[in-house]
């Protein structure tokens, strides 16, 4: 059996009849810093059997504060997903999806979870994503401060 990378995250539905596995979510563990009104990206991979999974949901998930409850990310005002699909040789299914925060605010700041679901309901998720979005004072006022405590002496 091979050792995953220790940035990498295999969160996976076991069959309860076998050890035989069919959906696996994977990403790696990050706290992410933008700076408010940048872009930020959360990028996931789910790898799944479509004979066992049907058809997949994947989408990124805000976790409440303080709470188990989480949203899906779908405001098109403010969030952008691209999704891409391959069917490899062997019957597996990579689905990648990436949502983009297109502005980030300090209300973005919290913890992200990558969520994927079967048509059967099996689900697998991958572990959390933190944004702390960081504050960047303009440059005007960044000239000002200078001028003020500069004329102050």
């Amino acid at each position: 059996c091979a050792v995953p990378h220790p940035l990498s995250l295999f969160l996976v539905f076991f069959s309860q009849n076998s050890t035989y596995y069919f959906l696996v979510v994977r990403y790696p563990q990050r706290t992410i810093e933008p700076l408010r009104g940048s872009s930020a990206k959360l990028s996931c991979e789910a790898n799944y059997l479509f004979e066992k999974c049907g058809v997949v949901h994947v989408v990124w998930h805000r976790l409440q504060e303080n709470s188990e409850t989480s949203s899906e990310l779908t405001d098109p005002d403010h969030y952008l997903t691209t999704v891409n699909e391959t069917i490899s040789d062997d019957k597996w299914r990579r689905r990648q999806v990436v949502t983009e925060i297109m502005s980030v605010t300090r209300s973005d700041g919290g913890r992200y979870q990558c969520k994927a679901t079967c048509e059967s309901g099996e689900q697998a998720m991958g572990h959390f994503i933190t944004i702390e979005s960081k504050y960047t004072p303009p440059k005007h006022s960044l000239l000002l401060t200078f001028f003020l405590l500069y004329s102050i002496r």
